[in-house]
């Protein structure tokens, strides 16, 4: 199960527990921990693809992201995955990042 730790006490990580502070200041690799979710390389080469949630019914979910991108992006792109996945309240992002969910309520 996913969890997120909070005074000393683990707590399961969605909505309600994941901050917007958390998401951008905690290391990348203890949120894919929490949320049991890790990033691969996506075939799709269209450069305007910055990466997709693929969240199987029972399993780590995949954060699906083009290689060749620079740390920063695969860094950031992966963080507001990780909030779009929890459903994590993300209002406003960047007006140059247009988000879109397909497939599901979030």
């Amino acid at each position: 199960m996913a969890t997120q730790q909070l005074s000393g006490t683990r707590v399961p990580a969605h909505s309600n527990t994941l901050t917007v502070d958390r998401l951008l200041s905690a290391p990348l690799a203890d949120l894919l921990d929490e949320v049991d979710a890790k990033i691969v390389d996506s075939s799709v080469t269209d450069e305007m693809f910055f990466g997709q949630v693929v969240k199987p019914r029972t399993g780590t979910a995949l954060l699906c992201m083009p290689a060749g991108r620079s740390a920063f992006e695969r860094d950031t792109i992966a963080r507001i995955l990780v909030g779009k996945l929890l459903g994590a309240p993300l209002c406003p992002v960047p007006p140059s990042l247009d988000v879109r969910t397909f497939g599901g309520s979030q």
